[in-house]
């Protein structure tokens, strides 16, 4: 094969996942976006003219998924008019009750998908192989990647390419609790020629490790921490060059930002309501708020109230407690203003004297207090 190839790499779709601090209208949103974005990679299948598309693990966030999200990612998936090989991850490991064997799948799964259940190389086009490394269990005692390339030869001639699904050892900084892959290994293979490109799955975030050794990241952001999610590689070989085109293609529509501020006086909360301004795609964002800093009771209301507020306008808004240490400063007029009597004056001046103790907690009820008392008058 002397012509060029090109195909889509796509990983970590996890259909149907769940994300604690998304309501539910959030989260049906969300759910419904992670499949959008499969059908946008068909449309940039078709687009681009790519052979077909791969995708390197964890397409179902487990085994145990609803019978619904089957249904509605095999309609996907019909909507990308290429075949498309996939790889079982750690997710949706081969291991008995896997969904891959299910009356559901294997009903609605179409014609034009394949899901790799062996090492052995699977021939996609005249001159084209593919070779997987799926998963069989959660939790695997040795190198996950290996399996597909330890025993491969040369083809001269062919354009081979490994789907593999797991941490690199070079990035996991010691931190993964199962066997990672051997960066090195891999690099050997591409380097003598059994292997013209890797595609990994596992890491959330678009990452180039070499010119041929990529993981695609997820179709569609999982979390605040990932920098670059959301795409899918558009990948360009030829079989007799050194040449590889690999362009990071994007399909995501949704947003998850951290968002650091300190809070101390009305200037500072008016610059926090101009930053919720200026987002765009509010209704498709998720923001994680980190704040530290004092505001006198009047102002922490209007923080209050202003966060709950932009959570009704964004997907979510969320204080982010291990550092969210935005404290109470009550004043004498504050508390005089509230014009409180009989037991309620009094729990305002045991919380007085519980503060002045240095109870931090008590500041955050007389915030609460001075909120709702200010609400009902």
């Amino acid at each position: 094969m002397d012509e060029s190839i090109t195909f889509l790499h796509s990983s970590d779709w996890q259909l149907g996942m769940m994300r604690r601090f998304l309501g539910p209208d959030g989260q049906a949103r969300w759910g419904q976006a992670r499949l959008d974005a499969v059908a946008r990679i068909g449309e940039v299948a078709e687009r681009t003219g790519a052979a077909f598309v791969v995708v390197t693990g964890d397409v179902f966030e487990h085994n145990q998924v609803e019978r619904q999200t089957i249904l509605r990612a095999c309609e996907a998936l019909k909507r990308i008019p290429v075949p498309v090989v996939l790889l079982p991850g750690n997710h949706d490991a081969l291991e008995p009750g896997s969904l891959w064997t299910s009356g559901q799948w294997q009903a609605h799964a179409p014609e034009h998908v394949t899901v790799l259940t062996e090492t052995t190389p699977f021939r996609i086009l005249p001159g084209v192989e593919i070779v997987g490394a799926p998963w069989r269990s959660r939790r695997p005692l040795s190198d996950p990647a290996a399996p597909g390339h330890a025993d491969l030869t040369p083809a001269p001639g062919t354009i081979r390419i490994l789907l593999a699904h797991g941490q690199l050892t070079s990035l996991s900084g010691g931190m993964s609790d199962v066997p990672t892959i051997d960066q090195t290994a891999l690099e050997a293979a591409v380097a003598d020629g059994r292997l013209q490109y890797v595609g990994l799955g596992d890491r959330h975030s678009t990452t180039k490790v070499t010119e041929r050794i990529w993981f695609s990241g997820t179709q569609e952001v999982t979390s605040p921490e990932e920098d670059a999610p959301g795409n899918v590689l558009k990948v360009t070989i030829g079989q007799g060059t050194p040449d590889i085109e690999v362009e990071p293609v994007r399909v995501g529509a949704w947003h998850m930002v951290d968002h650091r501020v300190e809070l101390f006086d009305e200037e500072s909360i008016k610059a926090l309501e101009d930053w919720f301004a200026e987002l765009p795609d509010k209704e498709r964002t998720y923001v994680r708020l980190a704040g530290d800093g004092s505001l006198p009771l009047p102002l922490l209301s209007r923080l209050d109230a202003m966060i709950d507020a932009q959570g009704e306008v964004f997907a979510s808004v969320e204080r982010w407690a291990k550092f969210w240490t935005v404290r109470p400063a009550p004043d004498a007029a504050d508390l005089e203003s509230l014009q409180l009597s009989g037991p309620a004056r009094a729990a305002m001046e045991e919380l007085r004297q519980a503060l002045a103790g240095g109870d931090e907690g008590a500041g955050a009820a007389l915030s609460l207090m001075h909120r709702l008392a200010r609400d009902a008058g």
